[in-house]
């Protein structure tokens, strides 16, 4: 079995005239859209679908996990992406309930609280309805 330091990479199909468009490193990660024989259907990480041989895939070892500094006060605006977790200091310290404590029992009697109006007041007067000229 040789090993290859680049595969071919073909973005209109493997049978074109003009050989591979690109050459990819073996480090190279892209999303695998369709296994097709000999072939397959990928998309590079600029967006860029083509075809790889497919004696030249294998999963790819998981990326190394980033490790996010805290620039500032917490709440200061940080240019962090949207989609990534925070990993700064803790900013709410309630802790979690335990889990091996039952939740407690939220079915009590309501509290029967007093009329909006005390006793024996009168009803007010409604607003005369308004005159209008003709």
């Amino acid at each position: 079995m040789a090993v290859v330091d680049h595969t071919p990479f073909f973005l209109l199909g493997p049978s074109q005239e003009s050989g591979p468009d690109l050459s990819l490193r073996t480090d190279a990660r892209f999303k695998l859209l369709a296994r097709e024989p000999g072939y397959s259907r990928v998309q590079l990480e600029d967006s860029r679908q083509g075809y790889v041989p497919n004696e030249n895939i294998a999963p790819a070892p998981p990326r190394p996990r980033e490790t996010a500094q805290v620039q500032g006060p917490v709440g200061s605006p940080s240019r962090r992406s949207k989609g990534r977790p925070y990993l700064g200091p803790a900013v709410n310290d309630t802790p979690l309930p335990d889990r091996d404590v039952p939740m407690p029992d939220l079915n009590i009697n309501p509290e029967i609280l007093p009329d909006a109006k005390p006793p024996g007041s009168a009803e007010p007067t409604p607003a005369p309805a308004p005159k209008f000229r003709i």
